[in-house]
């Protein structure tokens, strides 16, 4: 598996291109026992630039990392961002305040595109008819449990019922100033359908140890268990969006498989915009040992 860090940084006068990629590929769990409470990545930042801007950055891998964010700024203008980043196996916490103004006279506007993708599965439902047995039947379109056997099976097909996306575009134009700031930490720790193993992207088995999973229990108050390491499933975010005269877009697309919850949003507004919001979906709660990312984990 690939592991690395892209990172190159050209500046010409005003001009300022940077690119900065994060993969985290190999986040598995093998059946060897060790400790993911030791294996972080940390990375601070801060940024005080003007002119011509074009940044590209992304965070995290799909479903190793809880999230994937994405963001790209291109434009002038005068900018600040202050950026702290954790990530662990399966779990990734991210503060990220954005900050710039516009001049009256620049030739265009400045925009900051951010997209947070998770890697927990969505709420689905059949893409078609099915025969369970010959006193049930799932029908079209029927809300099916996403975790249900027949569907980790592939004998039932299903879409998802939103997208798992939290994207936010905030345009300002000449003579303005705007905002983004987000304090997100999402997990997702592997499931009972990985109890054997399971072939990653790159056609490699991977193996969990028991106390890193979830897995359904009847004799559980909510009907599921957890190792003690298991990191959990969930995300949390405190969101703030502005600018003084621009564009604003926002597409949120989020559901819960467990609690059979949904969120959706498309917004798009010319002018002056403002939302300031706190959103928590607690899927699975973690195991009793897991990694959670607090600062004072960070004394032992």
């Amino acid at each position: 598996m690939q592991k690395g860090c892209v990172q190159r940084l050209q500046k010409k006068g005003v001009i300022i291109l940077l690119i900065l990629s994060l993969f985290i590929l190999s986040a598995a769990v093998p059946a060897v026992a060790r400790d993911d409470n030791t294996r972080r990545f940390d990375y601070s930042v801060v940024y005080n630039i003007g002119g011509l801007i074009n940044i590209d950055r992304q965070f995290g891998d799909p479903c190793t990392t809880g999230a994937v964010k994405t963001q790209k700024i291109s434009g002038y203008g005068n900018l600040t961002k202050v950026e702290d980043v954790t990530i662990a196996p399966h779990i990734m916490s991210i503060d990220d305040k954005t900050d710039w103004s516009t001049a009256a006279d620049a030739i265009r506007k400045l925009t900051v595109t951010t997209t947070i993708e998770l890697c927990a599965r969505p709420m689905s439902a059949a893409e078609r008819t099915y025969a369970i047995s010959e006193t049930e039947t799932i029908e079209r379109d029927d809300i099916i449990h996403t975790y249900h056997p027949l569907v980790v099976d592939g004998t039932i097909d299903v879409y998802g019922l939103s997208s798992q996306v939290w994207a936010t575009e905030v345009s300002t134009e000449p003579g303005n100033s705007g905002s983004y700031h987000a304090d997100f930490i999402a997990a997702y720790g592997p499931g009972p359908y990985e109890e054997e193993g399971v072939v990653d992207r790159f056609g490699f088995l991977i193996f969990y140890d028991e106390k890193y999973r979830w897995w359904f229990d009847e004799d559980e108050k909510d009907g599921i268990d957890r190792g003690d390491y298991y990191v959990g499933n969930y995300f949390k975010i405190d969101h703030y969006a502005y600018t003084s005269g621009g564009e604003l877009k926002r597409l949120i697309s989020m559901s819960s498989p467990f609690y059979n919850t949904l969120l959706v949003e498309d917004l798009e507004v010319v002018g002056m915009a403002e939302v300031k919001e706190s959103f928590n979906m607690d899927n699975i709660k973690p195991g009793p040992k897991a990694i959670r990312l607090f600062w004072w984990e960070f004394l032992f």
